[in-house]
């Protein structure tokens, strides 16, 4: 009786961590479908609407190692439910914020912080869930843990758009952040019970603030750079700016941590090619598949034209295998060894985004179902990909050490995700702009200078944009000066084509940032590598 007590808490514990985990992940996909309602609703301009993105993502990825290392120090238990309460009151002003607004603040700029306040909430529960993990299960029940950790990541990430479509049609976009309180609540309630209490004692009394301050530093000017590269100039004086401060106090960062004591982040964990291997892996994964969720909605809502809910149902096939290929690869990978079924599994994603190149330029919604054996096999390795990468990033350190390991783990996925959106969107503009230009300039018409082709070309882009051809439906108010013009059908093939060649482009390199990370996985990661320790002992019933 008592070890079934036991055990029951250490899987209440695992629900516990996930209902955090699901929120955290969730809301990093949901509100992309929501923005045009919440732009209206809130009279945003657009500069100001970007930030319900970025700032999550900002204060998330900023202080994701801090929270961790916190986590090791204060406990992570007392950490992990701080994030839980900080993240549910964030959603709480979120939904609340076109209701009131903070001091003199603007609606929207009080959802702006409110976002950045749910990404500090965040930034505990996503790392600290890995180390709780680590902590109350050990052998082939941490495989399974791990397997149903990675399930409900995927799924979280992928179910966004679907769960955030329904609730912004069939109920309002504030709900989309009320929906979270309630969680919120049964997950606290359930961590103070089920979750017990674990820390690094030897470092219990030491917080390293030089770690603590160049870290942040660091991580604030590199992120903030890889979100406005596209707006500001990659080559602005204000972006290098941030990236020579991000890169300076980076290696003052490494410098100093090689030095003290008991450092937030012990720089000699990368000479394990194991632990540096799943680095790569987490940063590739999501550089090369996560960051993909923003450009397939802007394919399938603004090209094709599905609402958000439409949208959400075709991405479905992504969101419900995930919930085969994660249980699977949990119980597997102890048998196995994670290694392959990590490579598989990145190997997969990007056969499964190379395959989704086969977009061409259509008219038809019908056509999305090119996209479709894409979203099954990407459905399946997304499911089996993160739980060997977990047992690697958890399993190659001592235990002392879990917190830290998960903190560099996640920080290297919202890397990613930052890089992967700024880098791949800077592609498709590129692309796009270049494709125009090539198209425009080919076209044979008696009479037509330079002057002119330079006005079409701008008028081409514009129509891009508020036409129809990657946006808004031609019977709009906003394209009526556009689609009287005799030329609009023309302007609108040429920007629907050059949209799609810069998509395609965005693929193909999404796609090999992924085999490229499948390469080094194999030739990194070693199966000897893995930390061997006794069990812990098992908790006492209480």
């Amino acid at each position: 009786m008592n070890t079934e007590k036991v055990k029951s808490h250490k899987w209440w514990a695992l629900t516990a961590v996930c209902f955090g985990l699901f929120m955290a992940l969730l809301d990093v996909t949901i509100v992309n479908v929501a923005l045009p309602t919440i732009q209206a609703s809130l009279n945003a301009p657009f500069s100001d609407l970007e930030w319900v993105i970025d700032a999550y993502a900002l204060s998330f990825a900023v202080v994701l190692i801090t929270s961790s290392r916190l986590g090791d120090i204060l406990g992570r238990k007392k950490v992990f439910i701080t994030g839980l309460f900080i993240f549910s009151l964030g959603s709480l002003f979120c939904a609340l914020s076109g209701d009131f607004t903070f001091l003199t603040m603007s609606h929207i700029a009080t959802l702006d912080l409110s976002r950045a306040i749910q990404g500090l909430g965040a930034s505990a529960m996503m790392p600290l869930s890995l180390s709780i993990i680590s902590t109350e299960f050990h052998g082939k029940e941490r495989g399974a843990a791990f397997g149903i950790w990675g399930g409900v990541s995927g799924l979280a990430t992928a179910v966004g758009p679907l769960v955030g479509g329904i609730l912004v049609l069939k109920v309002n976009w504030q709900s989309i952040f009320y929906i979270n309180v309630p969680i919120g609540v049964i997950g606290i309630l359930l961590s103070l019970w089920a979750i017990r209490e674990s820390k690094e004692e030897r470092a219990a009394h030491f917080i390293d603030v030089f770690g603590l301050i160049t870290l942040t530093v660091s991580m604030l000017c590199l992120v903030l750079a890889l979100l406005q590269g596209n707006e500001k100039g990659w080559s602005s004086g204000y972006i290098l700016t941030l990236l020579i401060v991000a890169a300076v106090f980076l290696v003052v960062f490494i410098v100093g941590e090689m030095r003290i004591k008991n450092p937030m982040i012990d720089p000699r964990l990368f000479k394990n090619p194991s632990f540096t291997g799943s680095a790569i892996a987490a940063f590739t994964l999501s550089a090369g598949f996560y960051s993909l969720f923003f450009y397939l909605t802007l394919f399938l809502q603004n090209y094709l034209g599905f609402d958000s809910l439409q949208a959400g149902l075709r991405t479905l096939p992504m969101s419900a295998l995930v919930l085969l290929g994660a249980p699977l690869a949990g119980r597997l990978t102890d048998k196995f060894g994670p290694k392959w079924f990590l490579v598989i599994a990145l190997a997969l994603l990007s056969i499964a985004v190379f395959l989704m190149t086969r977009i061409s330029p259509v008219d038809t919604k019908a056509d999305w179902i090119v996209l479709l054996p894409s979203f099954i096999i990407a459905g399946i390795a997304n499911g089996m990909v993160n739980p060997p990468l977990s047992s690697i990033a958890m399993g190659t350190v001592h235990p002392t050490q879990i917190g830290m390991a998960s903190g560099v783990n996640n920080v290297s996925r919202q890397i990613g995700i930052a890089f992967g959106v700024a880098f791949l969107g800077a592609m498709l503009t590129t692309r796009y702009n270049h494709s125009v230009q090539g198209m425009v300039n080919a076209l044979s018409v008696p009479g037509l200078t330079e002057a002119a082709k330079q006005n079409m070309i701008a008028g081409v882009q514009k129509a891009g944009t508020i036409a129809g051809s990657m946006g808004l439906p031609s019977s709009s108010p906003e394209a009526a000066p556009y689609v009287h013009n005799p030329a609009f059908p023309t302007l609108q093939h040429i920007a629907r084509t050059s949209f799609i060649h810069g998509t395609v482009d965005v693929l193909v390199m999404a796609g090999s940032i992924l085999a490229i990370g499948a390469l080094l996985c194999l030739i990194l990661i070693r199966d000897k590598d893995m930390v061997r320790v006794p069990h812990a002992p098992e908790r006492q019933p209480e």
